[in-house]
């Protein structure tokens, strides 16, 4: 470890660290499971972010807001994240104390094999007006992190974008706002190639957006500064995070797909069919030089990694 380590989270707002989650085989077949149940409708805490016809891979679930909630006890998986030193992690590539932090949420992230998804630019900050967290003399007041268990390349960012030099918030939502139902590709955005094992830490205040071309079914958590807040630890949950959900999980009726089944066959048409997106001609006659004007920006079967 030398003193660059240190510094690349700093710099960037993200990092990558490498082959660290061990005991993954067991932990797989779990985390598996929890999916299956997801796509299936057995879990109420499923989210689909764009649905599709039940029958190609059930409920095209992008988000599992409780599964320890729902799905502990997951010893495979648990045994494996406790065996992880966040402590040592925290302290050599963020130079942060990990004990200081506690988790706000522990869902995962997970998108079809049959289906590509891409999200909208997005912080994870409360609005655009929040003050930056992260400056060379004080600590972030929150993280992000993502624990995979397997290969995955669904996850963009823009690199230095947490830092006060590069922030125009109000003309950056011009660039970047969803619009109807469209992305914005941009050629400053850097893919996450992280194999099973891979921990990403990410700063709140980061450009970032799920993009994904493949499977894939990560843990994703938010941490705050603990600030003395007392949290009962609950025995299902890995050992070594402080979990205390910012939602808590309540039981409700899974609304995995919409009543009209129009909307699901105009949901499979865009999906299937080269149609242009609304920034396609948005950028035609005036392009900003680090948007990427492909023909199409949003979720598609040409969407390319």
């Amino acid at each position: 470890m030398n003193i660059q380590d240190n510094k690349f989270f700093d710099e960037n707002g993200y990092i990558l660290i490498k082959n660290t989650i061990p005991e993954l085989q067991d932990a797989q077949i779990e985390v598996n499971s929890i999916v299956t149940k997801a796509k299936s409708g057995k879990l109420m805490s499923g989210v689909s972010f764009v649905q599709y016809p039940k029958f190609i891979d059930g409920i095209n679930i992008s988000q599992i807001e409780h599964p320890w909630e729902e799905c502990s006890p997951l010893p495979c998986i648990k045994k494996s994240i406790e065996s992880i030193d966040f402590n040592k992690l925290f302290k050599c590539y963020l130079n942060l104390d990990y004990s200081s932090y506690f988790a706000n949420c522990f869902r995962m992230h997970v998108t079809s094999k049959y289906f590509k998804f891409s999200q909208k630019w997005h912080r994870d900050i409360a609005d655009k007006n929040t003050p930056l967290e992260i400056l060379y003399d004080m600590n972030p007041k929150s993280l992000r992190m993502n624990l995979y268990f397997f290969d995955e390349s669904g996850f963009q960012l823009i690199p230095k974008s947490h830092k006060s030099f590069y922030v125009d918030r109000n003309k950056e939502e011009e660039i970047w706002s969803e619009g109807l139902l469209t992305k914005t590709n941009l050629n400053i955005a850097k893919t996450i190639h992280a194999k099973a094992g891979d921990i990403l830490i990410f700063h709140p205040d980061l450009l970032h957006r799920a993009y994904c071309a493949h499977k894939r079914a990560s843990f994703h958590l938010g941490f705050d500064l603990l600030d003395d807040k007392d949290i009962k630890q609950n025995p299902n949950l890995p050992n070594n995070i402080a979990y205390s959900p910012k939602k808590p999980f309540k039981k409700a009726i899974l609304k995995s797909s919409p009543g009209n089944i129009f909307r699901l066959f105009i949901n499979l048409c865009r999906y299937y069919l080269p149609i242009p997106s609304r920034n396609y001609f948005r950028f035609l006659m005036k392009k900003p030089p680090y948007v990427v004007n492909r023909f199409i920006q949003r979720h598609s079967v040409f969407n390319k990694d």
